[in-house]
This record gives structure tokens, sequence and C-alpha cells, in this order.
């Protein structure tokens, strides 16, 4: 005869998680609640988590994001700056 065992805590909590409320993410982002809700419904932007209604993003995953569209700038740019510059 098999026994059951009630199993508790499938997935250890992860201490490191911070989810952000859109409010938060918005300002840590500096853009609108609204340009979020844009990119959540045109499926671009950061990851985001959504527990029922709500909706919330982890911390690591919004610098992840800033972090992926960190532009360095050319060397060409840099000359065409400082022609600009010269004008």
């Amino acid at each position: 005869m098999a026994t059951r065992e009630r199993i508790t805590n499938l997935v250890a909590p992860d201490p490191t998680i911070e989810l952000l409320t859109q409010d938060e993410a918005a300002a840590l982002l500096h853009k609108s609640q609204r340009v979020l809700r844009f990119w959540r419904t045109a499926g671009v932007g950061p990851a985001y988590v959504k527990l029922g209604k709500t909706v919330l993003y982890n911390r690591d995953d919004l610098i992840t994001y800033v972090r992926s569209n960190t532009v360095q700038p050319s060397v060409r740019a840099a000359f065409e700056e400082e022609d600009c510059g010269a004008l």
C-alpha cells in the first residue's frame, strides 16, 4: 500500500527576489505606468510577474532590461558630435 506524503514547500522562497509595483517600476525606469502597460500589450519591455490581476516587476529583471538597452557610443558618433559643436 502506497503512502501519501503531503508535499509542502515545493520551491524554497528566494530571499533575493524583490518585487516592485507598477508605480515603483515606472519610477525606476523614468517612464509612466501607461508606457509599461503599452510595452506589456506589445510584448516588449522588461519581464513582469502577474499574480491574478496584479502586475509586479522583479527589480533584477528591470536592471537586466536597462543593461541590455545600454548603448555604447561609437568613435564616429563622438567625432560627429564634436563637429556639430564647432558650428
